[in-house]
């Protein structure tokens, strides 16, 4: 192409430069003559786009490298499982401590709680070493959860005049699904299994499908591993020494990890599959 052909220079240069020989004096005329499509700039936008995708070793490094810096410790995996592996034997060790204890109580005939701690520190302090204690997680629940889920719900630390509360139920219904309940203290108000109505204690894990709960007893404190499925949960957040915001938990609906439920959207759905709580006879 000749760059310095009449048409250029008469019909495009003159209208846009006062001198019309100046680029191409300053040689920015390119030897080919370049089509563009009109489209608005969506082929220059898809050759960007293609030209991101290309794979090189370079590329692969700049991911592998992203990958490795998400990645909060290098043996992440491991200290998972090995955090799984230690509550599972925590969880042995005190059931094993409780039925020693209850053995013993039956044996010496002890009937007071009191009388039993010091009988087993004395005479089996192994025993009494692995007996789980409710009061030990009593700040897991007061110092702790309370405070956390009242900032998530927006709850003042103390509610004076609650007839003068309000709260959208509605959002904190949204928000309590997706709450942790590590720490929470609930209580089984209905379940299939009839055993287990009345159990109350403190969550000391959420697990996918169970709650597993220190629970404080007569005689000694126990953990007890409560099933989501079959069971409704009753749960009390305190506005003050006297009142109380009261909800129910479906554990049918709740059978997800805490860290699952963060990131989770409940939809409506059927629930032909629990009218066993309101009829047993289905």
């Amino acid at each position: 192409m000749d760059r310095t052909q009449q048409f250029i220079k008469e019909c495009l240069f003159t209208k846009n430069f006062e001198d019309p020989n100046k680029p191409i004096s300053d040689n920015r005329l390119q030897e080919t003559l370049l089509i563009l499509p009109t489209d608005g700039g969506v082929h220059q936008s898809l050759r960007r786009n293609k030209s991101k995708l290309k794979v090189t070793i370079g590329t692969v490094a700049e991911a592998d490298a992203a990958a490795a810096s998400s990645i909060k410790h290098p043996n992440y995996r491991k200290i998972t499982k090995n955090a799984r592996v230690a509550l599972k034997d925590y969880i042995n060790r005190c059931k094993s401590s409780v039925r020693n204890a209850k053995r013993i109580a039956r044996e010496q005939n002890i009937t007071e709680k009191n009388t039993l701690m010091d009988y087993l520190k004395v005479n089996h302090p192994k025993v009494w070493e692995d007996l789980p204690n409710f009061d030990k997680f009593k700040p897991m629940h007061e110092q702790l959860w309370i405070g956390y889920i009242k900032e998530m719900l927006n709850i003042p630390v103390e509610v004076r005049d609650t007839s003068k509360f309000n709260i959208n139920r509605s959002q904190a219904l949204f928000k309590l699904s997706m709450a942790d309940y590590n720490g929470s203290f609930l209580k089984i108000v209905k379940s299939v299994n009839k055993n287990m109505i009345g159990i109350e204690g403190i969550v000391i894990w959420d697990s996918q499908k169970s709650f597993i709960m220190m629970t404080e007893g007569a005689l000694v404190d126990e953990i007890k591993c409560i099933p989501k499925k079959g069971t409704i949960f009753a749960l009390e957040i305190p506005l003050n020494d006297e009142d109380a915001l009261q909800f129910s938990i479906l554990g049918d609906r709740f059978k997800y990890r805490s860290s699952d439920r963060a990131g989770r959207k409940f939809k409506a759905r059927r629930v032909d599959d629990m009218l066993y709580y309101v009829d047993p006879s289905f």
